[in-house]
């Protein structure tokens, strides 16, 4: 083998990884753009579809109350705080909506004077409240979901989050803040009546 047969031999051999390497770094930005957009990933045991668990929430839990009717020329129509947040910044939007649902735990933890300091993590509130009765086991339930989701994205970063499900996230937490702050108050009246 001479000189000219070995480079011969060499170049074939680092060709295609070079080709490969070489559309591996043109490509880079274009595949770096749409890992934001992905909305599910699923690797291994580990599945994740932010979309799939709100419309799942959405659909457990009871319809939000409805409204009085008003004109409307009376009252312009409002957005709640997440959802104007939402506006700008649907993580932020959803991180709002999921400290409403905190602010509803807080609320009923100091209503009811259980032993609880208000700057516990959630998980342990919700267990508080579950023990004592004064969340219903599929509230319970929703509401650990919930929070998982609000984890998600405050954690997933690298992953941009769709205003829609800002918007859903806002729908679940106002219905759940409304079945927090309801629960007791619904129990005490069946049990009355």
């Amino acid at each position: 083998m001479d000189w000219l047969q070995f480079v011969s031999a060499i170049v074939s051999a680092v060709a295609w990884p070079a080709a490969v390497v070489t559309v591996v770094c043109l490509l880079k930005d274009p595949i770096l753009g749409l890992i934001p957009k992905i909305r599910s990933f699923k690797y291994g045991e580990l599945h994740v579809d932010l979309t799939e668990a709100l419309q799942s929430l959405q659909d457990e839990l009871p319809a939000a109350p409805s409204e009085p009717e008003t004109p409307p020329e009376s009252q312009p129509p409002s957005l709640s705080v997440p959802l104007q947040i939402a506006s700008v910044s649907p993580r932020a939007g959803m991180i709002a909506a999921w400290l409403e649902v905190e602010s509803a735990l807080n609320v009923v933890i100091k209503r009811e004077g259980l032993d609880v300091s208000t700057d516990e993590l959630p998980r342990a509130k919700m267990d508080r409240l579950r023990d004592a009765g004064l969340l219903n086991p599929p509230t319970y339930r929703a509401v650990l979901r919930t929070y998982k989701l609000r984890n998600e994205a405050v954690h997933m970063l690298d992953r941009e989050i769709p205003y829609d499900d800002a918007v859903a996230m806002a729908d679940v937490c106002s219905r759940l803040v409304e079945s927090i702050s309801t629960y007791k108050k619904a129990q005490s009246d069946h049990i009355a009546g």
